[in-house]
């Protein structure tokens, strides 16, 4: 079985950030929620989480013009021209998640873009996310 990351118990989030906070921190050593590839938002009375799915055929990776994401065996995508990014201006990627889990890093220049690591499972305090076999 796939191990995914997924937003198991929507219903308990209460934006306390710790897994935007952990997961910045995993993707660029820097604390910052704008740094995370996991969102939030208002959504009603409660809050909607937004990560990556992990497709088995990701869109945004076929979108991208300059070959710089390649789908992850086991599904999802990794960055593996970072510096091509540099130069897009179009940012096609973020509009063929389907999603919207990519988001842009405007200080490097290049896609965030979940590792699948589960550190924010991990670390949040409310159990709202789950990483493991689906």
């Amino acid at each position: 079985m796939p191990i995914k990351l997924v937003v198991k118990n929507p219903d308990r989030c209460i934006d306390c950030a710790t897994c935007l906070f952990v997961c910045s921190r995993e993707l660029t050593g820097v604390i910052s929620v704008k740094h995370s590839a996991i969102r939030i938002s208002r959504s009603g009375l409660g809050f909607k989480i937004t990560v990556c799915s992990g497709c088995e055929e990701p869109d945004c990776a076929s979108a991208c013009p300059y070959e710089a994401l390649k789908p992850r065996s086991g599904g999802g995508v990794e960055l593996v021209n970072p510096e091509k990014c540099e130069k897009c201006e179009n940012r096609p990627c973020l509009d063929a998640c389907s999603l919207k889990a990519l988001h842009w890093d405007d200080e490097r220049r290049r896609p965030i873009i979940c590792i699948e690591c589960g550190v924010c499972a991990k670390f949040c305090p409310h159990d709202v996310l789950y990483y493991g076999e689906v």
